[in-house]
């Protein structure tokens, strides 16, 4: 692309504007190679930091909540219009309360959970990722099974244009499947009390 550029300004006014598009090509498609290897060699294995201490912010900002909002659970107990002490309006402090002190194992959990279904998911890609390719793009048998070489510039073209683009959607599907599965450290401490017949929300719903 600099080469091309620098021939756009040596050249003449005709040339010099081919080159000039050739350039913006060359640099649009090195900005996507270098956006591509962006997200794979930095933001992918960065995912699982940022998730976790997001976690653990969130517990902290749900620690202070409970300091808050304790006054007003002990309201609560004042009512006392159904079975046992606590009665149904501060019933769901206890579940909150429990929630805050199972959060941070369970972010360990979640996160143990999340890079073991990211690495078998990118293992799975990895070995299906090429029998794909092959199918979505079609191919000639004949010429496949006697291994021809391509007989023509668009049959060359082809395989390093295809090569790139795909490479382009295989970072993209990488970091879709580090973004769904890092998740779980934040999905599984907000949807554990499920299990237990709740639905109160827990500040990291909020």
């Amino acid at each position: 692309g600099i080469g091309a550029n620098l021939t756009g300004t040596v050249a003449g006014a005709k040339f010099g504007k081919l080159a000039s598009v050739a350039a913006q090509f060359m640099f649009t498609v090195a900005m996507l190679g270098m956006t591509a290897g962006f997200v794979l060699a930095y933001i992918v294995p960065f995912l699982p930091f940022i998730y976790f201490f997001f976690a653990v912010g969130g517990w902290i900002k749900g620690i202070f909540e409970a300091m808050v909002g304790a006054p007003l659970w002990a309201l609560a107990h004042i009512r006392i219009d159904a079975q046992g002490l606590s009665g149904n309006a501060a019933l769901n402090g206890y579940f909150l309360i429990f929630e805050i002190f199972l959060r941070p194992i369970l972010c360990v959990f979640g996160l143990l959970a999340a890079i073991s279904i990211y690495a078998a998911l990118v293992d799975a890609l990895n070995i299906t990722f090429e029998l794909a390719v092959a199918n979505l793009g079609g191919f000639n048998v004949a010429a496949e099974v006697a291994a021809a070489p391509p007989n023509n510039f668009i049959d060359w073209m082809r395989g390093p244009i295809d090569e790139f683009f795909l490479t382009v959607i295989y970072a993209i599907l990488v970091y879709m499947m580090g973004m769904s599965s890092f998740k779980l450290i934040d999905t599984i401490p907000n949807n554990i009390l499920r299990w237990m017949g709740q639905t109160v929300a827990t500040f990291g719903d909020l």
